[in-house]
């Protein structure tokens, strides 16, 4: 789970700072710079994994060179800077089957990634700087304002009073002029050391290590690699998966969804039940969930059943109802765990079922009074005010947070000049007045934005850009 990120020099984002929750909402008009911060933690996410920077790169959103803040003509950010504040589960396994067990769950690791001209002329990457530690309870805000106190062990294990600040997992020095990054061996001090210079390193130190041997590094690994950006596909989602396909994941467009409910079925039927009734509380109509193996077509198929018993492949269902299904499938999926991005999950959906939409996302976001759940989160992106409008419910809800995305103009100085920028700002919206603060200090304009103020600010960008 991301709790805190720091971006610089990336996209629309100059020193931009946010907090989340279980349960984040980003609300904000197209244009305002909701979907660069999917980008960035998408950019993150394949750093975490990824043997070579420059692929990262390419895979995302627009020209290499468009990935660095715009100053001016021509001139483009050399350096992007992220940092992250994490929440990981305190059990790791690698790919061999081995587990271990985190002495601190929660973990802060930055990055820095520098552009340059190579000896052929062609722009390159660089890794410049990275680092990895444990957070201190003491400083800790977010955790202790959002899990209540007679669980929070469950979620950051206790460390016994006078112990050490625990060395960092991964950290960057000068060694013979050369920024060199060192790994210590995982909970051993003075133990040996791994050193990568960072002389035109290509890909991060945090992808390169996969075992248990370094369990801090793997957990916080394994929860970027987890994070999921979902677009769901409704082709995708009619489709009946093939045997022959062997994967039982639900994609992000949502394909495979037939062999996942197969899968659930199998480990615990009962789990079609709760599918079944939780699709009945927002689709009346629809009474039962089912899944058939169909061995003539070696396929699984999704079937739905009305109030008439009449039943309905997943081929003729419509985008809505896919969507919500596949929702309550993965609520109910073991193997769904981690971070969850959804951009304007209103699309392809009725105003009347933003509602169920919402409560669904809501539903498939970690509450931690109850320790025996998953540990997921689901951050959304929308320009919907009848989503906004639906949030008021959760309004004493800590779980839950709200923003509100806009481009404001930034008068900065770089490199000696004074310049203006075309920022992203994305600022907490107050529910209610006895809302607690956590880390980040926000402006008096900030402080007074509200609910109904932004879904104001909503409904006047959608009215305008109708009238376009």
């Amino acid at each position: 789970m991301i709790t805190y990120i720091k971006i610089n020099g990336f996209k629309s984002f100059h020193n931009f700072e946010m907090e989340f929750t279980p349960f984040t909402v980003i609300a904000g008009a197209n244009a305002s710079g909701k979907s660069n911060l999917f980008d960035a933690l998408t950019l993150l996410s394949r750093l975490a994994e990824t043997d070579n920077l420059k692929r990262a790169f390419s895979e995302q959103r627009g020209e290499f060179i468009e990935l660095f803040t715009q100053y001016g003509d021509e001139n483009f950010a050399n350096q992007i800077d992220f940092g992250i504040e994490m929440l990981v589960n305190n059990k790791v396994k690698d790919a061999w089957g081995n587990e271990g067990i985190l002495k601190y769950t929660r973990l802060r690791y930055d990055l820095s990634i520098k552009r340059f001209t190579n000896s052929s002329g062609i722009q390159d990457l660089t890794v410049v700087y990275e680092h990895l530690e444990n957070l201190q309870h003491n400083n800790d805000k977010w955790i202790t304002k959002l899990i209540p106190k007679m669980v929070l062990e469950e979620w950051r294990p206790k460390i016994p009073k006078g112990g050490r600040r625990a060395t960092p997992y991964i950290y960057t020095e000068q060694r013979s002029d050369v920024q060199t990054v060192i790994v210590p061996q995982d909970g051993v001090q003075g133990g040996n050391k791994r050193t990568f210079p960072l002389n035109n390193a290509t890909r991060t130190v945090l992808s390169s290590f996969d075992t248990v041997d370094f369990r801090h590094i793997l957990a916080a690994k394994e929860e970027m690699k987890s994070w999921k950006f979902l677009q769901l596909n409704p082709e995708d989602l009619r489709q009946a998966t093939s045997k022959n396909n062997g994967e039982d994941i639900i994609s992000i467009s949502g394909k495979n969804l037939a062999a996942a409910l197969y899968r659930i079925k199998q480990e615990d039927s009962y789990s079609l039940k709760e599918i079944s009734r939780k699709l009945n509380k927002f689709l009346p109509n629809f009474t039962e969930v089912d899944v058939f193996d169909d061995k003539e077509n070696k396929q699984y198929l999704i079937k739905l059943k009305d109030t008439d018993k009449k039943e309905f492949s997943s081929r003729v269902l419509s985008e809505g109802t896919l969507r919500i299904l596949a929702l309550c499938i993965l609520e109910y999926d073991e193997k769904h765990t981690g971070l969850l991005c959804f951009e304007e999950p209103e699309n392809g959906i009725h105003p009347f079922r933003i509602k169920a939409m919402t409560e669904l996302l809501k539903d498939l976001s970690v509450d931690f009074n109850d320790t025996e759940l998953p540990l997921r989160q689901v951050i959304v992106n929308t320009h919907s005010p009848v989503l906004v409008g639906n949030m008021m419910k959760w309004q004493y809800d800590s779980n839950v947070s709200i923003w509100y995305a806009q481009m404001r103009v930034t008068i900065s100085e770089i490199n000696g000049k004074r310049i203006k920028l075309n920022t992203t700002k994305i600022s907490r919206v107050i529910k209610d007045d006895s809302q607690q603060q956590l880390n980040l200090i926000f402006s008096e304009q900030d402080r007074k934005l509200t609910l109904a103020i932004v879904k104001d600010y909503l409904q006047t960008s959608e009215f305008e850009s109708n009238l376009i």
